[in-house]
C-alpha cells in the first residue's frame, strides 16, 4: 500500500480555496482554521503561519464569492447583457445558496440608500470599462440609468433571496426570465418616463 505524503505547507491562494469551498458548503460561520486544516487534509499549523488576520482571509475569500457571481453574470444566457447580469445574480443564488446567503445576508457590505445615485457608476466598476454591459447601460438615456439600476437591482435581488431561502422552493430558468423580463420592461418605462413619483 503506497501511502501518500500531504505537503507541509500550503499556499495562501489554496487555503482560500479551501475557506471558499467551505462557505459553499456550509456558510461562513463553519470557516475556521481546523474546518480549513480538514478540508485541505493539513494540520493547523500551516494555517496559522499563512493566515496573519482573520478580517484580510474574509476579505479575500469575499472577492473569490463575488468572481462567481460575476462568472454567472457574463454568461450569455439570452442575447440582452443587462438581462444576463440580472439572470446570473438569480441563477447564482439558487444554485450557489451558501454563497449568496454569505455576500447578502450573513455578511452584507453597506449599502447607503443616499448613495444610491450612483449606482450606475458601480455597476460599470463592477463589470469594467469597455464592457458590454456598460455600452448596453450606455443606451438608456442619462437620467433614467441610475433609476433602471436602482430599482431594477432592488426588485432582481428580492427576488434572489426568495429563490435563496426556498420561499420559492423550485424556480426554473425559464421562470426566472419571465419574472425578470416583466419587471425589466416596467421598470424601463419607469426609469424613462417624466412620472412625478421618481423625485420622491
Amino acid at each position: 500500500m503506497v501511502s501518500v505524503v500531504q505537503p507541509s505547507v500550503y499556499s495562501y491562494e489554496q487555503i482560500i480555496a479551501a475557506a471558499l469551498e467551505i462557505v459553499r458548503e456550509h456558510g461562513w460561520s463553519a470557516v475556521t482554521a481546523r474546518a480549513i486544516a480538514k478540508q485541505l487534509g493539513s494540520s493547523t499549523m500551516p494555517i496559522y503561519s499563512r493566515v496573519t488576520s482573520v478580517d484580510d482571509l474574509e476579505q479575500d475569500v469575499r472577492r473569490q464569492a463575488c468572481a462567481v457571481l460575476k462568472d454567472y453574470q457574463r454568461c450569455p444566457f439570452t442575447s440582452d447583457t443587462l438581462l444576463n447580469a440580472a439572470f446570473g445574480y438569480v441563477r447564482f443564488a439558487r444554485d450557489e445558496k451558501n454563497l449568496f446567503r454569505y455576500l447578502y445576508l450573513e455578511r452584507p457590505e453597506a449599502l447607503n440608500a443616499e448613495n444610491a445615485s450612483g449606482m450606475s457608476q458601480s455597476f460599470v466598476l463592477d463589470f469594467g470599462e469597455g464592457s458590454e454591459q456598460q455600452k448596453a447601460l450606455e443606451e438608456v438615456q442619462r437620467k433614467g440609468q441610475d433609476d433602471l439600476v436602482q430599482y431594477t437591482w432592488i426588485f432582481v435581488h428580492g427576488l434572489a433571496t426568495l429563490v435563496s431561502s426556498g420561499t420559492y422552493a423550485s424556480v426554473s430558468d425559464k421562470a426566472i426570465l419571465r419574472f425578470l423580463t416583466d419587471a425589466g420592461q416596467a421598470f424601463h418605462m419607469w426609469s424613462s418616463s417624466d412620472n412625478p413619483a421618481k423625485g420622491r
